[in-house]
C-alpha cells in the first residue's frame, strides 16, 4: 500500500532516480518527424513540458521545450527550433497513445499555442494517484511515494529558451518525462491498491477517530464523538449505539446523531437486535423486507449494524447506520465500519 503523504525532511534520504536510455535532442522539422515515427508506435509515453519563468508579471512565454519518454528513450524537442509539427501533433491527440504526466491541463494549453489541436489520451498523474490514496501533488514526492526515489529540481527555474541546452538541463528535462512513464507504470502494476473516493473517507474517518480516542477512555464521550464523525463525513440518515444490558435482555439507546430513536430493542428483535444475537454484522438493502423490522422512522430505507465486542469477545453495543436510500451499505462499509468498532475494545 502506498502512503499518502511524505514529509520534506525525509526526502533527500531517498537515492536518486537513474534515467536509463537515451537522450535524443531534436531541434529540426526532420528530426521531429523521425522522433514521432518512433513516439507514435509507443502505448505508453511519459510527458512533460519546459516554459522559459517569469519573475515578473507581464509576458507569457510559450514552452520551449516538449518532452516525451518511454523506458529506454527520451526526446527533447526544442519547440522555438521545430514548431509543433503535424506528425507530433498526431501523437498528442491519438487517444491509443497514453501521455502521463502531472498537472497536464497547464502544458497543454501552453502546446496549443503553438497549433490548435485536440488532446486526446492524457493521464494526469495528480488525479491517477488520488485512486491510491495518494495526496501529494508534485512529481518530486510522487517519485518518493511511489518508486522510492529522489527528482532533483535543481534546472527548474533555468533559461528553458537557450540554445543549446546545458547537460544539466537536458537531463533534467528528460528525467521529468521518464519519471512520469515510471510512476504510471508502477501504479498500474498496483491496480490491485487503487481506493474509491467511499475508501479514502473511511481512511480518514478511522484516522481520525484513532487520534480522539487515543487519550480517552469515557465510553459515552467516545461514542458520541464517533456518531458526529461519522454523520458529518457521510451525511447518513441515522448514527449511533445501542448498549448491551444483559439483565434487561435488551440494547438501550447510547449516544447518537439524528432524529429521535427507538429507546430500547429487545435482543434478537429487527436489525440491531438480530446483530447483536447472531453476533455478526448485518447489512439490509431494503428494511422494508427485513422480517421484524422495527420501524423508529418511515425515513430509513437502509441499515447496517455492527457488532462492538470487548477482549474477550463478549458484544457490549451495537453501531446502526440508517439511510434514506435503498442499498447504501456495502463490503466497504462492513470492513472499515468493523476496523472502527474494534477501537472501542481498548475502553471495555
Amino acid at each position: 500500500m502506498f502512503a499518502s503523504t511524505i514529509e520534506n525532511s525525509v526526502l533527500d534520504m531517498f537515492p536518486q532516480v537513474e534515467l536509463k536510455g537515451h537522450i535524443t535532442l531534436v531541434t529540426t522539422r526532420s528530426q521531429a518527424q523521425k522522433a514521432a515515427d518512433y513516439l507514435s508506435r509507443q502505448p505508453v509515453l511519459g510527458f512533460d513540458t519546459e516554459t522559459k519563468p517569469r519573475f515578473s508579471s507581464g509576458k507569457m512565454y510559450k514552452p520551449a521545450l516538449l518532452q516525451l519518454s518511454t523506458d529506454s528513450r527520451s526526446f527533447l524537442i526544442h519547440l522555438k527550433k521545430t514548431g509543433l509539427p503535424a506528425e507530433l501533433i498526431a501523437v498528442l491527440s491519438d487517444p491509443r497513445i497514453v501521455k502521463v504526466g502531472a498537472a497536464v491541463r497547464d502544458d497543454i494549453i501552453g502546446l496549443q499555442r503553438y497549433a490548435d489541436f485536440q488532446a486526446e489520451g492524457f493521464v494526469d498523474l495528480q488525479e491517477m494517484a488520488q485512486e491510491y490514496g495518494i495526496v501529494e501533488k508534485s512529481v518530486k514526492k510522487l517519485a518518493a511515494i511511489v518508486l522510492g526515489k529522489r527528482v532533483s529540481k535543481s534546472q527548474q527555474i533555468t533559461n528553458w529558451e537557450a540554445y543549446p541546452l546545458s547537460e544539466a538541463q537536458a537531463r533534467y528535462a528528460a528525467t521529468d518525462a521518464y519519471v512520469c512513464f515510471r510512476i504510471y507504470r508502477e501504479l498500474m502494476a498496483h491496480q490491485e491498491e487503487k481506493k474509491s473516493s467511499r475508501q479514502r473517507m473511511y481512511e480518514e474517518v478511522l484516522e481520525k477517530a484513532e487520534s480522539l480516542m487515543k487519550d480517552e477512555t469515557d465510553l459515552v464521550a467516545n461514542m458520541a464523538n464517533i456518531s458526529a464523525l461519522i454523520k458529518e463525513s457521510f451525511k447518513f440518515w441515522w448514527v449511533g449505539f445501542y448498549l448491551v444490558n444483559e439483565a434487561a435482555g435488551q440494547l438501550v439507546l447510547g449516544p447518537f446523531q439524528g432524529p429521535a430513536a427507538c429507546t430500547r430493542i429487545p435482543q434478537g428483535r429487527g436489525v440491531c437486535g438480530s446483530s447483536w444475537k447472531q453476533r455478526k454484522t448485518l447489512i439490509v438493502p431494503d428494511v422494508e423486507k427485513f422480517p421484524g423490522h422495527i420501524a423508529c422512522s418511515s425515513r430509513s430505507r437502509s441499515e447496517i449494524v455492527v457488532p462492538l465486542f470487548d477482549k474477550e469477545g463478549s458484544i457490549k453495543a451495537v453501531l446502526d447506520i440508517d439511510s434514506e436510500k435503498l442499498n447504501t451499505f456495502d463490503k466497504t462499509d462492513k470492513k472499515y465500519l468493523e476496523k472502527l468498532a474494534a477501537l472501542f475494545k481498548n475502553i471495555y
